[in-house]
């Protein structure tokens, strides 16, 4: 498996990019429909990078891990059947979060190796992991993302479903730095 991500990692421009490649890469290879890296921080769970992940699937992954059972999680075996939440070995203080997947027809074993090469690509990133100095922040601009990437970056839209003005969402794309993206008609 590694020998396939390779290319990826040496022709990423950074590791934050390594990290979004390589979880690309296991998003097609376990046809998922969401991936995400998670920080183990005690009982609490913080996002560090999401690729396909809305902001429903973000609430759900937290949901599930508030529900875990620590001992089918220390085994290594997903929490449930429509999707996986395993710990990834190293580093140790993270959790590969893969949503859409049945658990038993995906080798488990190369998605915690994926995830770990992901993982530590990440912690080399110079701006370190999610939105530096605010894990919640990170959250905030992950959800905000895929939100606006669920609805096409329909600005009026957007606003309408998070209940605020389009004003305010122009303030969060300016203060969480997401470059505008158009989508073509």
């Amino acid at each position: 498996m590694l020998t396939d991500i390779a290319p990826l990692l040496l022709d990423a421009a950074s590791p934050r990019e390594a990290s979004r490649r390589t979880l690309d890469w296991l998003l097609l290879h376990t046809r998922a429909r969401s991936i995400a890296l998670w920080r183990v921080e005690g009982d609490e769970i913080t996002l560090d990078i999401s690729v396909g992940a809305d902001a429903d699937t973000l609430v759900c992954a937290r949901s599930m891990w508030a529900r875990r059972d620590p001992a089918a999680l220390a085994a290594g075996r997903p929490l449930t059947d429509a999707s996986a939440v395993l710990a990834v070995t190293r580093p140790s203080d993270m959790l590969v979060y893969v949503d859409g997947v049945d658990p038993k027809a995906v080798d488990l074993e190369s998605l915690v190796d994926g995830a770990a090469v992901a993982a530590v690509a990440l912690r080399r990133s110079p701006s370190g992991i999610g939105v530096p100095g605010n894990s919640a922040a990170a959250l905030r601009r992950e959800e905000l993302v895929a939100t606006l990437r669920l609805h096409e970056w329909n600005i009026a839209r957007v606003a309408r479903v998070k209940g605020v003005t389009r004003k305010t969402i122009y303030d969060w794309l300016a203060r969480y730095d997401i470059p505008r993206e158009h989508v073509p008609k």
